[in-house]
């Protein structure tokens, strides 16, 4: 996952919050509701566990992990309790995020094995508000998958198996879960309304479900980690 780009952008929030030098926050004791959207970078862990067999010398292949940027967009209610520093925010998301699996290996085989999954995530956020409007963020997060089966397969050797019939072949095989995550995070909330957060979402459940199948892979913990940078915006209830 791109740590580094969650330390800029934790630095960048940070930044933009001592430089608006605004001492107000919204209301305490009102509701609001409001929208989120952001991009998405996650990736899927151990797919190497899962899909090679031990059996292969390590030194006669590499593979590697990659992120893949998707997107997302919800919606939210807020609450933040009188003389407080303590706030609530349950929202509903939906969430593209998934993974790529690269490999390679000395016989000049390369393919990947993109995961594309969406989600509906629900998440009871808890916001701690530090200085003015600049809070930590932290709340579980349950996502229900909406497309078991989205799984692209590509190589540069075709014509050891055709691209889409080993694609189909996978599709059966690895079934994305629904997935249990923990929400971190840091953002800002000025009190016009505006939004912005960095969330650092933290798998916690296997993420991509291996069924019986011919092709040696094993059932293994394939973890989702994903970081998402969102803006929002807080709509009052009753004004």
């Amino acid at each position: 996952m791109p740590q580094p780009l969650f330390l800029r952008s934790i630095f960048v929030i940070v930044l933009i919050s001592s430089s608006l030098l605004l001492t107000a926050q919204l209301d305490e004791k009102k509701f609001y509701y409001g929208f989120t959207a952001g991009p998405t970078f996650s990736s899927i862990t151990e797919v190497q566990t899962t899909i090679i067999r031990p059996i292969f010398p390590v030194d006669t292949y590499d593979t590697a992990n990659q992120n893949v940027t998707g997107f997302t967009a919800g919606m939210f209610v807020y609450y933040k309790f009188a003389k407080s520093k303590f706030a609530i925010q349950p929202q509903i998301t939906f969430a593209s995020q998934g993974g790529i699996f690269h490999y390679e290996d000395v016989s000049d085989l390369s393919y990947d094995i993109r995961f594309n999954y969406n989600y509906l995530n629900l998440a009871p956020l808890v916001k701690f508000y530090m200085v003015h409007g600049l809070y930590a963020t932290v709340g579980p997060q349950l996502g229900i998958i909406i497309n078991r089966s989205a799984l692209d397969y590509t190589s540069n050797q075709p014509e050891l198996g055709p691209d889409l019939q080993i694609q189909q072949s996978l599709r059966e095989v690895l079934k994305g879960n629904h997935n249990t995550s923990i929400i971190l995070g840091v953002g800002y909330d000025t009190p016009f309304g505006l939004n912005v957060n960095a969330q650092w979402v933290y798998g916690l459940s296997d993420a991509v479900e291996t069924l019986a199948n011919g092709f040696y892979f094993i059932e293994n913990k394939n973890v989702s980690n994903s970081f998402h940078i969102t803006l929002g915006y807080h709509i009052p209830f009753f004004n």
